[in-house]
């Protein structure tokens, strides 16, 4: 399947925009599929939320001879991979026991790449490409932005990994990068306005334009896409559209599928989409939290693809934008971190274990003390985000023998 890599970005044609979707069903590519045989046996989308493997929904996944690469095709090392990105991973079976399965395929994708147009510091929001993005408790900064939101700049070009809740058109980020100097913007949501005359959209309250001879098949009202985008809007100000890509995915009938995602439609407990994906939920474990199943909703949601429908086991409800952030609770994301101690500071007290920054300065310390860090040790590292969302602050750190 790898050679469909260079398709991702399907041209906004129409001709092209069948072939890729009859490539896309035939393959098992990273868009709306059908089913179909050969696909792997295990599927997860959501945040990463801890390194050793890479753990996606509670799953520890070995990518150590997986295939990783961006939505755009371009190959990416191990070493690219962060805390927050949002990813979609093919695997083998998922051992429910253990909670481990090999990645076969990791797609990473964000969600917005573009220049700041606004930063809020009491609402906890900055505005990309005329989009809505919240700052959480468990959003993660990059370290060159270690004011978190306070050292957002107007102007200033981010890519944005983030859980999208369609019904309020918010993205809930989980974590922000700098860009310096994109060759294109990038733009994923929900089509709405769609005007052929006019050969415009809107996705959010940002309107978009594409060419005159790019009149795409099959594009309607509440298609999801993930658009690749001009860094110069036209002169109306709308953004102009390069390519496209649909931004759901449909596991193949009998894989064993793990989504976190925000409801997107509801109709019932057996019947609601989530990603894209109709789950029957009817018969599933149910953790609410207290929470009211409904869209708008974010869940983590788990079972086995039974034809087109996600026949759900395990439903946990983990909050909406609107009550609590999309956070657990209204609480940040615990990290979970294992690997070698690198590039310790025993001043700042610092340490790194992969990609990620951890601060041990309120950590306990379980077969040692702080004296007993050294860089090259081996230790698991459970903690939460810091205050200005540039390190994974520790609360426990277990020195592994």
């Amino acid at each position: 399947m790898r050679e469909f890599l260079g398709w991702r970005w399907l041209k906004f044609q129409g001709l092209a925009w069948l072939t890729a979707t009859a490539l896309l069903v035939s393959c098992g590519g990273g868009g709306v599929e059908s089913g179909g045989t050969g696909m792997s046996a295990g599927y997860s989308s959501g945040a990463i939320t801890g390194f050793g493997s890479v753990v996606v929904n509670g799953v520890h996944f070995d990518e150590s001879t997986a295939h990783i690469h961006d939505a755009d095709g371009n190959t990416l090392s191990r070493d690219a991979l962060r805390l927050g990105m949002t990813v979609e991973i093919q695997s083998g079976a998922i051992d429910s026991t253990a909670l481990t399965a090999t990645a076969q395929d990791v797609n990473v994708i964000s969600d917005l790449l573009g220049p700041v147009s606004a930063v809020d510091l009491t609402a906890s929001t900055m505005t990309v490409l005329g989009q809505t993005v919240r700052i959480t408790a468990s959003t993660l900064f990059d370290s060159s932005l270690a004011g978190g939101l306070s050292a957002i700049a107007l102007g200033q070009k981010v890519e944005v990994y983030a859980i999208f809740d369609p019904v309020n058109t918010v993205y809930a980020a989980r974590l922000v990068l700098p860009s310096d100097n994109p060759d294109h913007y990038t733009l994923r949501g929900v089509v709405s306005g769609w005007n052929s005359a006019q050969r415009q959209f809107q996705m959010g309250p940002a309107t978009l334009t594409y060419a005159a001879d790019a009149v795409p098949a099959g594009l309607a009202n509440g298609a999801t896409l993930r658009l690749r985008l001009s860094t110069q809007a036209d002169g109306s100000g709308r953004w102009v559209v390069t390519t496209a890509q649909p931004a759901t995915y449909l596991p193949a009938d009998g894989t064993e599928a793990e989504i976190e995602a925000v409801v997107s439609g509801y109709t019932s407990l057996s019947n609601f989409v989530v990603a894209g994906v109709t789950v029957d939920a009817s018969a599933a474990q149910l953790n609410a939290n207290g929470l009211t199943l409904a869209a708008g909703v974010r869940v983590e949601v788990e079972g086995r693809m039974q034809g087109t429908v996600l026949k759900a086991t395990k439903l946990e409800l983990k909050g909406s934008e609107g009550t609590a952030g999309g956070d657990d609770s209204g609480d940040g994301q615990e990290f979970e971190l294992s690997g070698q101690i690198g590039s310790l500071d025993t001043t700042a007290q610092t340490f790194v274990i992969r990609t990620q920054t951890v601060s041990y300065a309120q950590a306990s310390i379980e077969n040692g003390t702080a004296a007993t860090l050294t860089n090259g040790l081996r230790v698991e590292v459970k903690g939460t985000r810091s205050s200005n969302g540039a390190l994974v602050q520790a609360s426990k750190i277990e020195i592994q023998n």
